[in-house]
């Protein structure tokens, strides 16, 4: 199930989420958009249809490998979203982060670029993947801690997204799934911790419920921005 929510303090949503089923495969993205006005929902949306689109070519061709059919992905999809800055001045500062998943056979392939994130709740609550940001490249080196980066006056500056390098490094991560995967935007971390997300997960609810209710709690708590995730069993 996806949902996507502008939060209470923005005027415009530029996040973008997908769900695809493409037989035994199932694909899962967010983006979460950057550049004011209308360029960061251009950003987003260009990001996930071009990545749906790859995803669907590839597994068409029969390939199977879904680390490099992401990598591919991603990069076709850094590669239309700096198409169109190029063509549109205007466009100039745009970009997206990207997390996306294949899952097939409980086991699922996880991309991200930025600091859109990847969970898997089954016995607790477990990031997947890592931010690429600026807090979290402070807190590697040991420069502060992970609750000094919670608060963090440039905790929202990510170190790379589509369309604003050539040079797209996205990391990679593999899960087995024994519970339920949320896929979200910085939206609903910014706002509720991973322990409350832990229990309304755990509460046995229905995904479309669960979801919602996230997101509502979320802009209970400030909805400071646009609010986006995907919640898959398998």
């Amino acid at each position: 199930y996806a949902i996507t929510d502008v939060g209470r303090q923005r005027s415009t949503n530029e996040d973008d989420v997908l769900v695809e089923s493409f037989g035994e495969t199932i694909l899962l993205v967010v983006a979460d958009g950057m550049g004011g006005h209308a360029a960061g929902d251009v950003a987003s949306e260009t990001a996930t249809g071009s990545i749906r689109r790859s995803v669907e070519e590839a597994l068409a061709a029969g390939r199977e490998q879904h680390e490099t059919i992401l990598e591919d992905a991603i990069s076709a999809a850094n590669e239309r979203v700096s198409t169109l800055i190029e063509d549109d001045p205007s466009l100039s500062g745009m970009g997206t982060t990207v997390v996306a998943a294949l899952i097939e056979d409980k086991r699922a392939t996880f991309a991200n670029v930025g600091d859109s994130r990847g969970y898997h709740i089954g016995d607790g609550i477990e990031q997947v993947t890592v931010d690429q940001s600026l807090v979290q490249e402070l807190v590697d080196s040991g420069q502060i801690t992970e609750a000094e980066a919670k608060e963090h006056p440039q905790r929202n500056v990510v170190s790379q997204a589509l369309g604003t390098t050539s040079d797209i490094d996205p990391e990679y991560y593999e899960q087995q799934i024994t519970g339920t995967l949320l896929l979200c935007s910085d939206g609903l971390t910014e706002e509720v911790d991973e322990e409350y997300i832990e229990r309304v997960v755990a509460d046995d609810s229905s995904l479309e419920a669960t979801a919602r209710l996230l997101v509502e709690s979320a802009n209970e708590n400030g909805g400071s921005d646009n609010i986006s995730l995907v919640l898959a069993e398998a």
